[in-house]
């Protein structure tokens, strides 16, 4: 079921909420014999309805059918065609972002306080001291999201989270932005959120 969709700096975004069943999803897309093959390699159910869930918004996002597959360095594209695209799931949830000429990211995550054992693992010292709190894990949860859609767009230089991209402090809201920096390079980046009851959003266009 499609949750909503969102249009900002160019940038088209679909929220898809899982209520369908395997049948239905494959019912709904229109070119899923193109994809037999790999989906036939998907192990759990979940995965499946995530890979069915995401081709089938990108189709709706592109008004046309586009081809995925991915790089190297697990990224996934458009085959023959240019559009920019990035994925997320968490739970139910699936997200898709395209854009014509500017790539992207984003990243779901349904809350849990998981990240109040991991933080360490992806923040340095300073953005422990600015981000953490026990009692709000919101800004730690955010962090995470940023850094997972930064790794989106810049790949295995940026892979190594608590050395290689930093969150800069900001104020948490229902929605708003903060920056984040490539340390490798000092390239700094808005990324956007947006926090409802069931998951948090966290985008990135590199313009």
């Amino acid at each position: 079921m499609i949750y909503s969709t969102l249009h900002t700096e160019g940038a088209s975004t679909l929220i898809w909420e899982i209520t369908e069943s395997e049948t239905d999803l494959k019912k709904m897309l229109s070119n899923y014999e193109v994809y037999v093959p790999e989906f036939k390699k998907l192990r759990t159910n979940k995965r499946k309805f995530e890979f069915l869930a995401a081709r089938i918004a990108l189709n709706i996002l592109a008004e046309r059918e586009v081809i995925v597959n991915y790089t190297s360095e697990g990224k996934p594209f458009c085959v023959d065609n240019n559009l920019k695209i990035s994925i997320s799931h968490s739970g139910s949830w699936v997200v898709v972002m395209a854009h014509p000429t500017c790539e992207v990211g984003i990243d779901i995550e349904v809350p849990t306080d998981r990240f109040s054992k991991l933080y360490q693992r992806f923040l340095n010292k300073t953005e422990q001291k600015s981000l953490f709190d026990a009692n709000d894990l919101r800004k730690v949860q955010l962090a995470w999201s940023a850094k997972e859609a930064l790794y989106k767009i810049i790949g295995n230089e940026a892979v190594n989270f608590d050395k290689q991209l930093e969150v800069m402090n900001f104020r948490v809201d229902n929605e708003g932005s903060f920056k984040g920096i490539h340390t490798l390079t000092g390239k700094e980046f808005t990324l956007h959120y947006s926090i409802s009851k069931a998951f948090n959003l966290v985008y990135c266009v590199d313009n």
